[in-house]
């Protein structure tokens, strides 16, 4: 979502050329690790052993990039994908959408957010981030291990104004595990309920979470600790 002012900022970095600045860039992609979401880790298991049956195709992230980056997921996958608003509204009706796809047996791309997101998105933020950036060669997500071609970073044409390079010396290069009886990974593919958990709801809460599925008001574990009474 933010990707494009990152980009801008560059293209006027460049313009003026200004030169003490320097880009960290985290910015992710989101086909990668739907991908991983309905793949398994374990290669002596079915390839596609995740409970997910359709995805919600994220509001602002598809404003930029279109929904045809998710052409593949009902193509490739049998799984359809809609992309819906953040309004409740929005998402009853992009869950409406899913159901009749169902029932009618289809599996589709479509799209619910159609007040701001088109097929295509928009190009001119697109050739920005393409001039300025390239996939990274993995990145680590929480719950999921490390995802290629998940992430972006700036090319190496612009070296001088990215921090990993110029700092490549004394950044921390440790990475942290996951907590052991964190099952947020399950959880994220459907495999798994919050409560399923052995540390939910007791060492794991909003105020001290263990795993990401806890951290964000966004995550399931969030979602189901505060509203699970009522499902």
């Amino acid at each position: 979502t933010t990707t494009p002012m990152t980009v801008a900022l560059m293209d006027c970095v460049l313009k003026k050329g200004i030169g003490n600045i320097l880009f960290h860039i985290n910015h992710v992609t989101v086909p990668a690790p739907m991908r991983e979401l309905i793949n398994s880790h374990d290669e002596q298991v079915n390839s596609y052993d995740s409970q997910i049956d359709a995805f919600i195709g994220p509001a602002h992230v598809s404003v930029i990039s279109g929904s045809k980056i998710y052409e593949e997921f009902p193509r490739d996958y049998n799984i359809p994908v809609v992309v819906s608003g953040f309004e409740p509204i929005d998402v009853m009706e992009a869950l409406l959408m899913i159901v009749k796809q169902f029932n009618e047996k289809r599996c589709e791309l479509e799209i619910q957010y159609t007040r701001s997101v088109s097929y295509d998105g928009n190009i001119v933020a697109q050739k920005l981030i393409d001039k300025y950036l390239d996939f990274g060669s993995s990145f680590k997500w929480r719950g999921l291990g490390r995802i290629r071609n998940s992430a972006l970073k700036l090319k190496e044409e612009y070296g001088q104004y990215d921090a990993e390079v110029v700092y490549k010396e004394i950044l921390p290069i440790d990475e942290i595990d996951d907590h052991k009886l964190c099952i947020c990974g399950d959880i994220m593919r459907g495999i798994a309920k919050p409560n399923e958990c052995t540390v939910f709801g007791t060492i794991c809460k909003p105020n001290s979470p263990l795993g990401s599925c806890m951290v964000s008001s966004e995550g399931a574990c969030s979602a189901y600790y505060k509203f699970g009474n009522l499902i």
